[in-house]
C-alpha cells in the first residue's frame, strides 16, 4: 500500500510541474519515475483473480453451465459468420439435385410475375323447363323436415319430368316413398317423383318434358294423391324452388 501512495504523490507532482514548451510539462522527469516495481504487483493481483474466479465456477454449477452455454453461443455465431462469409462469393455456383438456385440479394427487390389470365363465361341454361310436373296445387313446400315439394293432383294423373334427361332408377323403395323415378339431367342435376301409381319408364330411356313418366298414386305413405318432388345438385337436397324455372311454385 505504502508503495502505491508513493507512485500516487509522484503523479501529484507531475501535475505541478509548470507548463514547458507544447507538451504542458516536463518530459526529462517524467521519464525519471520507476514504475517497475509495480508489474509484480499487478501480476499477483491478475492470478488472485483468475483463481478467485475459477473457484466461484467450480462451486456453482449454473455459473459453469452459463459461462460453457455463452461460449459455445459465441463460437456458433463466429462459425456461421464465416460460413456466411465464405458463401457468399459463390452464390452463382450453389446448385441443389444438379440445379443452379438463386439467392435473393435484397428482400425490398421483388419481381412481379405478369400473369394472364383469360376466361370466356358463358350463362348456363337451366335444364328444367316445367316449374310442376303435374297441373295442381302445392300441398306442402320444402323443410328442413321436407326436402320436397308435394303437388296435390288428381289420382291416375300423369306425371311429366321437370326437364329432360336420362333415367335413372325406376322402380319401388321401401322408405315411405312407394314407386319412384330418378331422373339424371346433368351437370350434377338429378330430380326424383315419389308416391307414383304406375311407372312408365325404365331405366336408360331418355325422356323429354313430353313424355310421360308415369301416374299419380298413393304408393308409400301418403295421405293423398300427390306427387312428392325432390331436387339434388351433386347428391345434395336443395329446394325446388331455388333451381326451377322463374314462374315456379
Amino acid at each position: 500500500m505504502l508503495l502505491i501512495n508513493k507512485y500516487i504523490n509522484q503523479a501529484r507532482k507531475i501535475r505541478k510541474w509548470p507548463l514547458s514548451g507544447r507538451f504542458g510539462f516536463k518530459l526529462s522527469e517524467a521519464r525519471n519515475i520507476d514504475v517497475s516495481p509495480v508489474f509484480p504487483k499487478l501480476g499477483k493481483a491478475v492470478k488472485l483473480v483468475s483463481k478467485f474466479m475459477y473457484t466461484q465456477v467450480k462451486i456453482r454449477p449454473r455459473l459453469k453451465v452459463a459461462i460453457i452455454t455463452i461460449l459455445s453461443l459465441i463460437i456458433i455465431f463466429q462459425l456461421s459468420s464465416e460460413a456466411v462469409s465464405a458463401l457468399k462469393p459463390r452464390e452463382a455456383e450453389i446448385k441443389i439435385n444438379g440445379k443452379a438456385i438463386l439467392v435473393a440479394q435484397d428482400q425490398g427487390e421483388t419481381t412481379q410475375a405478369e400473369v394472364e389470365i383469360n376466361q370466356d363465361l358463358h350463362a348456363k341454361l337451366s335444364p328444367f323447363e316445367f316449374r310442376m310436373p303435374i297441373p295442381g296445387v302445392l300441398s306442402q313446400g320444402y323443410a328442413y323436415y321436407h326436402r320436397a315439394n308435394d303437388i296435390a293432383g288428381p289420382l291416375g294423373s300423369p306425371i311429366y319430368p321437370v326437364g329432360a334427361g336420362v333415367i335413372e332408377f325406376a322402380g319401388r323403395v321401401f322408405d315411405g316413398k312407394g314407386n319412384i323415378v330418378v331422373i339424371d339431367h346433368g351437370d350434377g342435376l338429378k330430380s326424383l317423383y315419389a308416391h307414383m301409381g304406375k311407372i312408365e319408364v325404365g331405366v336408360g330411356n331418355t325422356v323429354d318434358t313430353k313424355t310421360a313418366i308415369g301416374t299419380v298414386g298413393l304408393t308409400g305413405h301418403t295421405t293423398g294423391p300427390h306427387v312428392h318432388l325432390e331436387i339434388y345438385d351433386h347428391d345434395v337436397a336443395v329446394n325446388p324452388a331455388s333451381v326451377l324455372p322463374d314462374d315456379t311454385i
